[in-house]
């Protein structure tokens, strides 16, 4: 199975992703990531400015493949709650 890794950034803020995880394609990558920012948001609350933050996903070959910015997911989850 393919190997992403998901790179936080913020501005100039940059985290890299050293391990990454095995999903079975790019979708999968994305819907994992999109419940791991979830997650995050829900242990972190509501102290963080979460709206400037993105996810990077990159593939194997650590070739950008997407990017996931978090209010993107924010706004999802809204409206599935709404």
């Amino acid at each position: 199975m393919p190997r992403y890794y998901f790179n936080l950034r913020r501005a100039h803020l940059h985290l890299v992703d050293k391990h990454g995880e095995e999903c079975a394609s790019l979708g999968e990558a994305i819907e994992y990531r999109v419940v791991a920012v979830l997650n995050l948001i829900a242990e972190e609350g509501r102290f963080r400015n979460w709206t400037t933050w993105a996810v990077e996903i990159e593939d194997e070959d650590r070739l950008h493949r997407a990017s996931l910015p978090f209010t993107l997911v924010l706004r999802a989850e809204i409206r599935r709650k709404g």
